[in-house]
């Protein structure tokens, strides 16, 4: 019987520096004595990188007077949670020592590349460490990782709490991660250490994280898509959350955004396979609520003015106009980081993720069992599915076409809502189709969706500027009288077409 490999299965959590005092005062009132170490750890790869391009993170790291190497493998990561396959074993001083690892470990390196790695990048911090009992009997080691990681001069810090099962099940992990979250404003962080030395090695910075395309396999059940679709939601909007609270990159909340709105969608889109519990509910308004009008005026601020300035001729005018709504604009954006932090998006992401990991939508609210009907629907194979969910879909976005010019401006919002949503459903579903038909029926999604977009834009503009009152003088009367005839433009022309071409196209499902 073959023996499993070594699994390391821990939950990361980014902790703000300035919290890191008060959590090791928060320890300290526990039991556990804890242990704290200095650790040095150099990381090896090829000139290349081709080890890391590979998922696979090779170090040797000093451990008081030991020397430990190790070799840590991709595995599955969400929410913080990650589990991989991990060997460790102790070397000569600083010395990496292919002969000290087992063979099923060397297969992850090739013999061709073992001759050809170098130290690339090196981790200096204090580690506090504690062993704590979990839920359920759980042993969990609690670690407090405070340094940097140092690639040639450049460097980033590193403040983070890792927790690590030791036995039980991932769930204490969870029960332990959101009772910090909520102290301490945690962010639970996917990337690690080996990951963060690589691209400062490579010089390459963070940046704004898009949607990716899910992988949804034949013969996939509808739950199983649910939470594939869910997961990749929720990674967008915590892989971008660092840069909205510390990043002046509006990128960041507009992906951020982008991944909310992703997120209501799946949850609409399979709302009779699960329910979502109200304080989630509660909890993802809070967010999108905060990331609104940040986003807006961004628009206003980069999109909208920027089209309308070279058609005003007094500069001097329009820069002091700019200048007024600048200034408001970085106000409404210090109040969504302070909005943000108040709706404590770290532990509603780990909440989020234990009840998918517990595979919460199996039972209801009150802990009951689901029906029986919506259990067959659970476990419906989910391209049958996805068939009926994207024709129910269409239907309404051909009824609006049909009547665009007859439509008043809340049903034209009524269907760029409709049209975004199926615009997701067909993007969650793509792998499950192929085909031409499908390129052009999401090219036309796109297009519509742009186009009434951009009228959105300019009436969400003028609600900005009429609604601020802000002293922006003849600029400000200029760009109102703009976006009016931009919304007249609009209403009668592009969208229209664009809109209309959806009485020409035959589904691709």
């Amino acid at each position: 019987m073959t023996t499993p490999p070594p699994q390391e299965i821990e939950l990361k959590l980014a902790l703000p520096p300035q919290q890191a005092e008060f959590f090791l005062k928060r320890m300290a009132r526990r039991r556990s004595v804890p242990l704290q170490q200095n650790l040095v750890t150099c990381y090896f790869d090829t000139p290349d990188f081709a080890l890391s391009g590979q998922g696979v993170a090779l170090r040797v790291r000093r451990v008081g007077r030991r020397w430990l190497q190790t070799l840590k493998t991709e595995g599955e990561r969400s929410g913080g949670l990650s589990q991989r396959v991990e060997y460790e074993m102790p070397v000569a001083r600083g010395t990496l020592d292919w002969s000290r690892f087992p063979p099923e470990a060397l297969a992850w390196v090739p013999d061709t590349l073992r001759d050809k790695v170098v130290p690339v990048f090196e981790t200096r911090f204090t580690r506090t460490a504690w062993l704590l009992k979990g839920k359920g009997g759980a042993q969990i080691e609690v670690a407090l990782d405070v340094g940097e990681v140092r690639a040639g001069e450049r460097s980033q810090p590193i403040c983070e709490i890792e927790l690590e099962l030791k036995a039980g099940q991932p769930d204490a992990l969870f029960a332990l991660a959101l009772e910090w979250a909520g102290a301490f404003d945690c962010l639970p962080f996917d990337i690690s250490k080996a990951e963060r030395g690589v691209r400062l090695a490579h010089d390459v910075e963070a940046a704004p994280v898009r949607s990716v395309s899910l992988t949804l396999g034949e013969g996939m059940s509808v739950e199983a898509g649910f939470s594939v679709t869910v997961q990749a939601c929720l990674a967008q909007f915590q892989a971008n959350l660092p840069g909205v609270l510390a990043s002046g990159d509006i990128e960041y909340v507009h992906q951020a955004r982008v991944a909310l709105r992703r997120l209501r969608a799946a949850l609409r889109l399979y709302r009779r396979t699960c329910v979502l519990p109200d304080e989630w509910m509660d909890g993802l308004r809070a967010l999108a609520a905060a990331l609104g009008p940040a986003r807006d005026w961004d628009v206003l601020y980069t999109e909208t003015l920027p089209a309308i300035a070279p058609h005003y001729v007094e500069t001097g005018t329009w820069q002091r106009g700019l200048t007024v709504l600048e200034a408001h604009r970085a106000g409404v954006r210090a109040a969504m980081q302070a909005a943000l932090v108040q709706a404590r998006p770290g532990a509603w992401l780990l909440a989020f993720q234990r009840w998918l990991l517990q595979e919460g939508w199996r039972t209801s609210a009150t802990g009951e069992g689901v029906p029986e009907a919506q259990r067959f629907l659970q476990l419906s194979p989910l391209e049958k599915w996805a068939r009926r969910a994207l024709q129910k879909g269409h239907r309404p976005i051909v009824r609006g076409a049909r009547d665009f010019g007859k439509l008043a401006p809340a049903q034209r919002h009524a269907l760029r809502i409709a049209i975004k949503r199926q615009r997701y459903a067909a993007e969650f579903f793509q792998s499950l189709f192929s085909g031409r038909r499908l390129a052009r029926y999401l090219a036309a999604l796109r297009d519509a969706q742009d186009s009434l977009g951009r009228a959105n834009d300019a009436h969400v503009a003028w609600n900005l500027l009429t609604t601020a009152q802000l002293e922006t003088g003849p600029m400000g009367d200029f760009t109102l009288g703009w976006l009016a005839a931009s919304l007249a433009q609009a209403a009668n022309g592009e969208s229209a077409r664009h809109v209309q071409a959806f009485l020409k196209l035959k589904p691709y499902w």
